[in-house]
């Protein structure tokens, strides 16, 4: 990864990218790099862009000192309004919101995540958090992954347990389940790179890597096959102007630009 920039700044740039003026949507828990990607959005190109943090219920936080959590208190001092946890429910089952960030402790092929356990459900090797608002995930309209640590335990051919349906086996299988409207994963990004579905098999494909890395960097931190279809290329490196905002007046602890 280039000196300039740490992996973290380049996720929330090209996070920030993807979003569009208007767009009203959410960010779980453990969701620092999503919330300071869609507060460098709303100071660029998406004043118009609303997100609510799920864990809290806090509206467009204004924030220049950036939270570890959405859930943090601070977050709330400084939001436009804080929404009743039975609000957020609501909202998240009545397919009001246009996207969502999410992560887990595994991501598949699919685009289906898990945040209960690893291993067997009875003796489990690791017990996650719990299913949370992942369940929530057929009411989103479209659905972005993330991850902080891209490697094969985590990007994985098929999750142990689905807290969270993706595109389940691929193909038209969501399309069963979940009403329409319900658009399902759009893009994963990763430390690495960013990811889309192939909109016929809906399996994960390399959409871009980051600078600095490679398509062999990345394929040999998946832990399946992973299509790199032509086209895919490399990330844009943030511009002087995202990150002249990104570390002023959204980061100015500098919480991102700390993990390398």
């Amino acid at each position: 990864m280039p000196d300039r920039y740490s992996w973290a700044e380049m996720m929330a740039v090209a996070i920030s990218r993807e979003m569009r003026d208007g767009y009203f949507g959410a960010v779980g828990a453990a969701a620092h790099i999503p919330m300071a990607a869609l507060r460098l959005a709303q100071l660029t190109h998406a004043p118009d862009l609303s997100f609510m943090c799920g864990g809290s219920g806090g509206l467009n936080p204004h924030f220049e000192r950036l939270a570890e959590s959405s859930s943090d208190y601070r977050n709330l001092v400084n939001s436009e309004f804080r929404y009743s946890l039975e609000d957020v429910v609501d909202l998240e089952t009545a397919m009001r919101l246009d996207f969502a960030f999410v992560g887990g402790m595994q991501i598949d092929r699919y685009g289906n995540v898990n945040m209960a356990v690893i291993g067997d459900w009875a003796r489990p090797k690791v017990r996650g958090p719990g299913t949370v608002g992942l369940v929530f995930l057929g009411g989103f309209r479209r659905t972005y992954l993330y991850t902080e640590h891209h490697s094969p335990k985590v990007l994985v051919e098929k999750v142990d347990f689905v807290s969270g349906a993706g595109w389940l086996g691929g193909g038209d299988e969501r399309s069963k389940v979940f009403r329409e409207g319900s658009d399902g994963p759009q893009r994963v990004f990763t430390p690495l790179g960013v990811f889309d579905f192939d909109p016929v098999s809906r399996h994960m494909r390399l959409l871009s890597v980051h600078p600095g890395r490679t398509v062999e960097d990345v394929r040999a931190a998946t832990g399946f096959e992973l299509p790199v279809p032509e086209g895919a290329g490399e990330t844009p490196a943030p511009t002087d102007e995202e990150l002249d905002v990104l570390r002023r007046h959204v980061d100015r602890d500098g919480v991102l630009r700390a993990l390398r």
